[in-house]
């Protein structure tokens, strides 16, 4: 469940025995194209941000949660 790991010291992401990424939440789901490969989601606020700078849009990374994302889309707006 993405709300446990975002809230998680450290995370862990394995696949076949093997790890894939370690770290603080907020590194390992940077990862998002690494994560995505693995069939694995990323929390919605993450994924939102993700796909706006996919885009074009200049956000922030390692946006974990609703309270940042929303911090960040009001960024984006004034500027």
């Amino acid at each position: 469940y993405m709300d446990e790991a975002v809230q998680a010291d450290r995370v862990i992401v394995m696949d076949g025995g093997e790890i894939l990424v370690e770290g603080k939440p907020r590194e390992v789901f940077s990862h998002v194209e690494l994560l995505r490969q693995h069939r694995l989601d990323v929390p919605q606020a993450t994924e939102l941000l993700y796909r706006l700078g996919q885009n074009g849009c200049t956000v922030p990374e390692g946006v974990l949660n609703e309270e940042e994302c929303v911090a960040a889309l009001e960024l984006l707006l004034k500027a």
